[in-house]
């Protein structure tokens, strides 16, 4: 269980998330799926990822943030905003690429921003599977060295997954 979380707010078509505190796989569930569902949005003008308040963050929420900057630059041609003032947070990111689809800036603004904790889904283990496994693809398409680090990893859960999904297939027939 991670001691950190994920708020939210939108107005206008502008997607605020901010992550607070150690933030790790479990916490990124609720975001993999409102993600899903602003993908689908039309009216989406802007995001804003806020990591002002991030103490620690795994590859699987960068992941799932990669997947936000991705989406929004390929379906809705917007280049998302991430705000840093850990040089630590902001050196990992641009490490994992995600200079390449998000403008990364040291912002010290108001920490009041008016956002709402995502609750945390219950969570089955083919669901977070498929979520840290997407997450690292996402990694993999930023960069050649993510590609490399992370193919390993994405083979091995791809292998899970094609195993969870051949045993629930049995069971259903």
């Amino acid at each position: 269980m991670s001691t950190g979380h994920v708020e939210y707010a939108s107005l206008d078509g502008t997607h605020i998330f901010k992550l607070i505190g150690e933030v790790r796989a479990h916490s990124c569930i609720s975001l993999d799926k409102l993600l899903g569902k602003i993908e689908q949005q039309q009216n989406v003008v802007g995001a804003i990822v806020d990591l002002t308040q991030t103490t620690f963050i795994d590859s699987t929420v960068l992941g799932v943030l990669a997947k936000l900057g991705l989406k929004l630059k390929q379906v809705h041609q917007i280049q998302a905003v991430m705000l840093s003032t850990n040089a630590d947070i902001s050196t990992l990111a641009n490490s994992m690429g995600l200079g390449q689809v998000f403008v990364i800036l040291d912002y010290c603004g108001d920490p009041n921003v008016c956002t709402l904790e995502l609750t945390e889904e219950q969570v089955t283990h083919s669901a977070m599977l498929t979520t840290v496994l997407e997450a690292h693809k996402a990694l993999m398409r930023l960069n050649k060295n993510n590609q490399n680090m992370f193919e390993p990893l994405v083979k091995q859960l791809q292998q899970e997954q094609d195993c969870l999904n051949l045993d629930t297939h049995k069971q259903n027939a």
